[in-house]
């Protein structure tokens, strides 16, 4: 075995040795430790107590996936067959609402559906009443219109996609033929967007099964999710149950996250076709135009207007019910209670998570386009792991097995940075993969012919054409990490915090303006970041997804 074999095999394994050392052997050393200490796994999950929690999970992921999926996917078609301008630029934004820190949806959520909220206060004002008359922002509905906020631009994004390659000759001809729109819809449209719709469908659903933040806030410990149960458990040092539920969380969500690529693979395997025939707005009959202005108005008040009320939450006290830029002052505020060092934290945390991430999704990457037999499959396995796996389970992982044995239990900020290394490396592996593949096999061809080592011809020919996919995936892996809480939450010491841990202790002792003002500027950070991403990759915002 020569040198250059060597190196080749050594590139090969850098990403899985990684993975198993931060990930598969700290997950598996936890449940390995506690799994068979106190009550057994089947009597962990046949209890009454445990069994309403995985119900009530089950229920309200499915009445979460149903309502995402209803109401995106009219959004679907509009995208994909409404014809207008800055379309490119809508399609970028829509992706915002799904990376946004779950706490600061929390915020936006408060503002807009809880009491003396936007809405709230128009009812007020409307029937005289100097109380609240209006909340829709806790409990079950909190939960599950949080959840929708989240998932309709996934669906929307997806399906519209989906669509987009429907060759508009198959539906002239079925015209031609005499189908009425409605049987096109039904045998032809439909039949086409179905994986993807199903795709979207799982995605959403494991998310929403997985959910922590949103249930923790709007749950008010009246209801509990699998995840939120697996944080208590191990916070009243239950570990036991807590590896019982860990273990049963893990055989859904990988179950689910494999079902998730195999019908987005069926997907990619219809290849591209022409461009979906688009009409302008004023083609449309009056009705359906109607039926649009309607629609987009509850787009409006459902995605956009969370977003845009934390712009109001910034600067207004619900409970000294006055005007402030304290908020502001504080964030910004250096030493003292200030949370300028949180911002710091969050912005050193996430920036050296992506680095990392991006470069494991490379590597990543590199495997999944291997010639080695198992290489690419066992590739796509560990790029899965991170979306199956409870972020509170790595993150105790990690301490337990990480940081406990080196001693960085006193100051774990390294802790914190692999973990949101881990859970941004999905979205960044898959965004370079597509770019990867999309890449002409005859330039590598070439390249190999005229003598470049395999280095030199990924660092001259593929780098260079895999720059924008690299950068959707920076993109979608910085605005998770700088964004991501439960892990956090878990390891950080006060030091340690970062501006969406502080959020939910800010909202935990009604700082409300404070936590507005964090929770404004990471929704500008987010923004900023994927404008960005559009003018310079060409559109691919969606490509990490």
């Amino acid at each position: 075995m020569n040198a250059r074999t060597i190196l080749n095999y050594a590139i090969l394994s850098f990403p899985f040795l990684l993975l198993i050392v931060f990930l598969v052997f700290p997950v598996f050393f936890v449940n390995a430790l506690y799994l068979f200490t106190g009550p057994s796994f089947f009597e962990t999950i046949m209890s009454p107590s445990i069994r309403f929690i995985l119900q009530f999970t089950i229920g309200q992921a499915i009445l979460s996936t149903l309502m995402a999926v209803l109401i995106g996917l009219p959004g679907a078609f509009l995208i994909a067959r409404l014809r207008f301008r800055g379309k490119s630029l809508v399609r970028a934004m829509m992706i915002v609402p799904f990376v946004l820190p779950p706490i600061v949806v929390v915020v936006g959520f408060l503002e807009m559906f809880g009491s003396y909220g936007v809405i709230d206060s128009i009812l007020m004002w409307i029937q005289g009443s100097s109380t609240s008359v209006f909340n829709l922002a806790t409990g079950i509905p909190g939960i599950i219109l949080a959840h929708t906020f989240y998932n309709i631009p996934l669906v929307i994004l997806m399906v519209s996609a989906s669509l987009e390659r429907l060759n508009p000759e198959i539906e002239e001809s079925a015209e031609i033929l005499g189908a009425s729109s409605r049987q096109r819809l039904r045998y032809i449209t439909l039949p086409h967007v179905m994986p993807s719709l199903l795709a979207s469908a799982v995605l959403t659903f494991m998310f929403c099964f997985m959910s922590f933040p949103i249930v923790l806030a709007f749950g008010q410990g009246r209801f509990i999710t699998i995840e939120a149960q697996i944080w208590n458990a191990f916070r009243l040092f239950d570990y036991g149950e807590a590896s019982s539920l860990t273990l049963m969380q893990i055989v859904i969500t990988l179950s689910l996250a494999f079902t998730y690529v195999r019908l987005t693979k069926r997907e990619n395997e219809t290849g591209k076709t022409a461009s979906m025939k688009t009409t302008s707005f004023n083609r449309y009959p009056l009705r359906e135009r109607v039926a649009i202005a309607a629609y987009l108005s509850l787009i409006v008040v459902l995605v956009l207007g969370p977003i845009a009320t934390i712009a109001r939450a910034s600067v207004y006290d619900p409970v000294a019910k006055v005007y402030t830029l304290e908020g502001f002052t504080n964030l910004f505020r250096l030493g003292g209670q200030g949370a300028f060092r949180y911002l710091v934290n969050s912005l050193f945390y996430a920036g050296l998570a992506t680095v990392f991430a991006v470069i494991l999704g490379i590597l990543l990457a590199l495997d999944m386009r291997s010639h080695h037999r198992f290489v690419p499959t066992f590739a796509s396995s560990m790029i899965l792991l991170p979306l199956g796996i409870s972020s509170i389970t790595v993150a105790y992982g990690l301490v337990l097995a990480i940081a406990v044995p080196t001693g960085l239990i006193t100051n774990p900020w390294p802790i914190i940075i692999i973990a949101q290394t881990i859970i941004g490396l999905p979205f960044s592996a898959r965004a370079i993969e597509l770019a990867m593949s999309k890449i002409d096999p005859a330039l590598l061809e070439q390249a190999d012919s005229l003598g470049a080592s395999r280095i030199q011809r990924f660092l001259f020919v593929e780098l260079p054409l895999l720059a924008p996919g690299i950068l959707v995936g920076a993109v979608f892996a910085f605005a998770m990490a700088i964004g991501e809480m439960s892990a956090t939450l878990f390891i950080a010491l006060p030091q340690n915090y970062t501006l969406a841990v502080a959020i939910y202790e800010y909202l935990g002792v009604r700082a409300y303006v404070e936590a507005g003002a964090s929770a404004f500027f990471l929704v500008i950070v987010c923004v900023i970041a994927f404008l960005t991403i559009e003018r310079i990759s060409e559109g691919s915002t969606g490509g990490a997804l």
